[in-house]
């Protein structure tokens, strides 16, 4: 990875201002640029409209204006790779903006809000490599593209999820303001409690936030780490060549609607991408104070009047320079060919560890092949049909199922029909096409075939990766995957027995369709306790506060100890910041060791990203009634852990 792309992640902005020795592009500088903007130090005055009480949850007002003070300060330099942290580093970029900052809600939909932002400079300074030059011309085109309002899509939650910029905005401009709405952004999923914790993004990928309450309205944001960052392949997960040191500190100050009354931000990122490359160190610092909360009839309307001019994006878009997609998997390829990576799969090391890192090798590689040679992919069920281990198989067919062109499709629809084939190959086949990240019309119509299939274990394989590969076409395919969803649920309405009641029910939870809600409901009624538990493994993955109040209902209301402990798994899936509570209670209060042992174990698990989970286990490890769970809960309290990611997505099961 290039020092220009670490810029380019760090700030979303970097092929705007970045130069290269001997250019004679001049860095910008910009003071002072409108005058009739209004000063952030006038005192804050709420008018009008009194806060609506929220009862613990964000208010979300169409029509309603928030309106901020703003000051902050950046900076982003370089350092050697070799020089200590702390260490004086070389010149880059500095930022200092003050003015105000407007945020209106522009709609509110079931899952969705739209706000529109509005920046007023008042003072914008921006200087490069020390070169303060900046022509006339070049100062109002910059001073006009930052004030040119712009939208945001949100969860109900306050995670930002979509940008949309006027199309002439330029990279630099877009990054200016995404980071400024990346640090002000506060996140909570349903009401609030003591500490939680979210999984968000910025300009440099997707970290852990974690929020703790400091006092009846003040809550404290910190990063703990960063798990993905942007490239221009999209986010990918931390590399081991690349080490990052963060800080944050965001102190925010909240209404009664749970809308900023203050924030102070101070954060600090380090990026080391080893040898031979320079460190980064990006330091941010944000204020922003309410002047007025208002009625604003220019929102509503205002993002569909605008949205054919728009350019919309996610908050971790790599913006910089187009380049050749496919450019990423030339550079993984090299000069291997397809015999040659076969041949590495047919003489895999022995032992045990070199054996699991040539497979993973060779499974990117020939996802790259499959990506640059579609055609390529054809060849696969013949290689298997000549004969190939369970452990070389493996990595081919995930190769196919992350290439996803229709020829891999094919290729894992024949050999998942191919009864010449060794089970286990078959199965894992079965497993990646229901994995397959743009599933068609023949990949599903195979996986629909074999649900009915005389091979016990291939046909439950099937059904699960049928509910999997509906989830799978929901962007592209809406229509289609609400039509496998209907399918599903009139299979489980046809089972005649708990057995296959609770296979449908697992695929129905592959789906992670809020549409599966009342088929779910339905099977709670159940009798048989093997539907129950299906019902709340389904759970795991279906979004929405529902879900979350089934499980907390199950987990301190059913009769069956499978059922609570089957709770309890689906809680370990999912956000933790509502369900923590009702984990406490069943902590508690549940009869059986099983089910206290298993939420032990689920708070032991995310201890590192939820600080209420050690609250929890600081009190079983003194009042739990077994003493050998009083014995681990002590033992994760005592065991150091670096923080915990947010669970991950489940595969198909």
């Amino acid at each position: 990875m290039s020092s220009v792309a670490v810029i380019l992640m760090l700030m979303g902005l970097g092929v705007v201002w970045w130069r290269q020795p001997g250019s004679d592009t001049p860095a910008p500088r910009v003071e002072q640029a409108t005058a009739s903007a209004a000063s952030p130090a006038q005192p804050t005055v709420v008018s009008g409209l009194a806060a609506p009480k929220a009862d613990g949850l964000r208010v979300w007002t169409p029509g309603m204006l928030y309106r901020y003070a703003l000051s902050t300060e950046q900076k982003v330099s370089f350092g050697n790779s070799k020089q200590p942290a702390g260490a004086p580093s070389l010149p880059g970029m500095h930022l200092t903006l003050q003015g105000e900052w407007s945020v209106g809600v522009v709609a509110v939909e079931a899952e969705r809000v739209h706000v529109r932002v509005n920046l007023q400079t008042s003072t914008f300074q921006l200087s490069v490599e020390g070169n303060d030059a900046l022509p006339p011309d070049v100062r109002r085109t910059m001073t006009a593209a930052l004030e040119l309002p712009f939208f945001l899509t949100l969860d109900k939650s306050g995670a930002v999820a979509l940008t949309h910029f006027e199309e002439p905005v330029d990279d630099l401009t877009r990054g200016i303001l995404r980071t400024l709405v990346a640090s002000s952004q506060f996140v909570v999923p349903g009401q609030l409690t003591q500490a939680w914790r979210s999984d968000e993004l910025d300009t440099t990928g997707q970290y852990v936030a974690v929020y703790v309450r400091q006092g009846n309205n003040r809550f404290e944001k910190k990063k703990q780490v960063y798990t993905h960052l942007t490239t221009p392949q999209g986010l990918q997960p931390m590399g081991s060549d690349v080490h990052t040191t963060t800080y944050m500190s965001a102190v925010f100050e909240l209404g009664e609607d749970i809308w900023t009354q203050s924030l102070q931000d101070k954060e600090h990122l380090e990026v080391d991408t080893g040898e031979g490359m320079p460190r980064v160190f990006n330091d941010l610092e944000l204020s922003l104070r309410l002047l007025e909360r208002r009625m604003d009839a220019t929102l509503k309307g205002s993002l569909e009047a605008r949205r054919g001019l728009l350019s919309t994006a996610t908050m971790a878009t790599f913006q910089g320079r187009a380049q050749d997609p496919l450019e990423h998997y030339r550079q993984i390829l090299g000069n291997r060919t397809f015999d040659e990576l076969i041949q590495a799969l047919r003489s895999l090391p022995a032992e045990e560890k070199a054996r699991d890192d040539a497979r993973t090798q060779v499974m990117e590689q020939l996802r790259a092949l499959f990506m640059l040679q579609p055609g390529e992919a054809l060849k696969v069920p013949d290689i298997l049909r000549s004969g190939m281990p369970q452990l070389a198989a493996s990595p081919m067919l995930g190769a196919l199922s992350a290439a996803s062109t229709p020829e891999a499709i094919h290729s894992l629809a024949t050999a998942s029909g191919d009864s010449s084939l060794a089970h286990d190959v078959r199965m894992d086949a079965v497993s990646a096409l229901g994995m397959a990240g743009e599933p068609n019309r023949e990949g599903v119509d195979a996986l629909r075939h074999l649900t009915r299939d005389q091979d016990a274990m291939l046909r439950d394989t099937a059904s699960l990766a049928f509910g999997n590969a509906a989830y799978q076409m929901t962007d592209d395919d809406a229509r289609g995957a609400e039509a496998l969803v209907h399918e599903m649920k009139n299979n489980y309405r046809s089972a005649t027995t708990p057995e296959q009641q609770a296979l449908a029910l697992r695929a129905i939870g592959n789906t992670r369709a809020p549409d599966a809600l009342d088929t779910i409901r339905e099977a709670l009624r159940s009798n048989a306790i093997q539907v129950r538990v299906a019902a709340m493994e389904a759970l795991r993955n279906i979004p929405g506060p529902e879900a979350d109040r089934l499980l907390s209902e199950r987990l301190l209301t059913d009769p069956a100890t499978q059922v609570r402990r089957g709770a309890v798994f689906a809680c370990g899936f999912r956000p933790l910041g509502t369900l923590l509570p009702v984990l406490r209670q069943a902590l508690q209060k549940d009869a059986s060791d099983g089910v206290r042992s298993d939420i032990i174990n689920l708070l032991g698990t995310v201890r590192g990203a939820a600080p209420e989970a050690l609250l929890l286990l600081q009190w079983a490890s003194q009042n739990e009634p077994h003493p050998e769970l009083r014995r681990m809960a002590a033992v994760f309290l005592n065991t150091p852990t670096a923080p915990s990611p947010l669970p991950p997505d489940s595969p198909a099961h």
